[in-house]
């Protein structure tokens, strides 16, 4: 796969610039067709910027441009590459396209990304959080996203690996060499290896449960009786009038959903019908949705305007994901309440600013995990999952003697499952569902 491919990198619409990469066997000299003074760019060495014209099929100039020169293997794709940079006009972006389209083909969405992966610039892991950061809308996402580019995950889950060759080496040997005279396998120390992997693989799977909310967003709910507020605190978290606010019960009859960042977290935030026994029957379909939306949620905000409405058994006993709020607080309606209670208001210049601390208290991860590995990717967990269930699977099997050769098979889906995550072995299928989330030009 080095047919030499082209696409805009550059968002279409006018701007003071438009880039377009180029990337394959021969895109050197296939631009220099159209490029002056084309000697100087056949020449070129790599990694330098050369200033020219770039003229069309008919031989007219079309732009004054700038050309990036990367020569393969030192260049994102490892392939060698062009960029192009001409003046931002789409009608003259599409001019240069087309040109170059007459002996390149259209790059297809994160095809620029699957070259550098398939040409060893970098593995699976790093390939997908390369659209991971690009689709980042929060400071923490793209964090997250950035630290698995520059391959901390995969260096970790490297390590892992290393680790789990070396046990099923010791496995192999004792099986390879049986009925040899040599000294036994120390079983202790295969079975302190095993442990260590299983507690690390563990870590990293539990902050990864968490930390893929970085990268899909944390759900919240609002939650509460009719005219407890949530409305109003929906719109005071967006900062805009996006949810209807009546002194009539029952406006809210079906659930809004809306994203937005809190203190660099990406937040998705549930405004939901108001929880009541008395509700006609679209209005009771919209109760029932509320429920399922607490029961999914990362987070439950239950309002509550006078704590007798609590009493009405109307919210999902989940404690452990909930946060009760005091809504109008500014209207003194709360003289005293319950411990672990929120007092809240839209109103009042600072009556957010406890239930969001109360929120961050809930989700916020240790500022140094930014810096560790972090597993975001549901693939990654999923194999993850796999791999230590392997590993407690192979601690099983030594544990009750039936024999080297059950560990070494499972020590081996152990780090078959860690290998899918670094793309060691990759199906097409896999590939294609991976890049086909890409956006075209990366």
């Amino acid at each position: 796969m080095n047919n030499p491919i082209c696409a805009p990198v550059t968002a279409p619409g006018q701007a003071a610039i438009s880039v377009i990469r180029c990337s394959g066997s021969d895109v050197i000299p296939l631009v220099a067709k159209h490029f002056r003074p084309s000697k100087k760019l056949l020449n070129a060495a790599s990694h330098t910027l050369l200033l020219g014209t770039f003229y069309g099929t008919d031989n007219s100039p079309l732009d004054e441009l700038l050309v990036s020169v990367f020569r393969a293997p030192n260049s994102y794709t490892g392939e060698d590459v062009l960029e192009l940079s001409s003046h931002g006009n789409p009608y003259l972006v599409d001019k240069i396209l087309s040109t170059l389209l007459q002996s390149m083909d259209l790059a297809k969405p994160g095809e620029f990304t699957l070259r550098a992966y398939l040409n060893g610039k970098m593995d699976l892991s790093q390939a997908e959080a390369v659209n991971d950061l690009i689709m980042a809308s929060t400071s923490k996402a793209e964090a997250a996203a950035l630290m698995q580019v520059k391959g901390y995950l995969s260096r970790h889950l490297e390590t892992l690996l290393a680790r789990l060759g070396e046990a099923r080496i010791r496995c192999e040997l004792a099986i390879d060499f049986a009925d040899q005279d040599l000294p036994s396998i120390d079983l202790q120390d295969l079975g302190n290896r095993i442990d260590s992997l299983i507690s690390d693989a563990v870590e990293l799977y539990s902050e990864g449960q968490h930390s893929r909310k970085l990268r899909e967003g944390i759900k919240i709910c609002l939650a509460g009786a009719p005219n407890a507020g949530k409305s109003s605190l929906f719109n005071a978290f967006l900062k805009q009038n996006r949810a209807i606010v009546s002194p009539h019960p029952g406006t809210t009859r079906d659930y809004l959903e809306e994203s937005f960042s809190l203190s660099g977290y990406p937040i998705v935030l549930y405004d939901t019908a108001g929880l009541r026994q008395d509700a006609g029957e679209i209005e009771a379909e919209g109760i029932s949705r509320s429920h399922q939306l607490m029961r999914e949620a990362d987070l439950i905000l239950y309002l509550y305007e006078r704590q007798e409405d609590l009493a009405r058994g109307e919210w999902d006993s989940s404690p452990d994901k909930t946060i009760f709020v005091a809504s109008k607080a500014d209207l003194s309606l709360h003289k005293e309440l319950p411990s672990g209670h929120i007092p809240c208001s839209v109103a009042a210049p600072d009556g957010l600013k406890m239930l969001s601390e109360a929120i961050l208290g809930r989700l916020k991860l240790p500022s140094e995990v930014l810096y560790r590995p972090l597993v975001t990717n549901a693939r990654h967990l999923s194999a993850l999952k796999r791999c230590i269930d392997a590993l407690e699977s192979a601690r099983t099997a030594l544990a009750q003697d039936t024999g080297f050769e059950f560990i070494a098979f499972d020590l081996k889906a152990a780090g078959t499952a860690l290998e899918d995550i670094l793309g060691v072995v990759s199906s097409e299928d896999l590939l294609n569902q991976i890049f086909s989330g890409f956006c075209i030009g990366k």
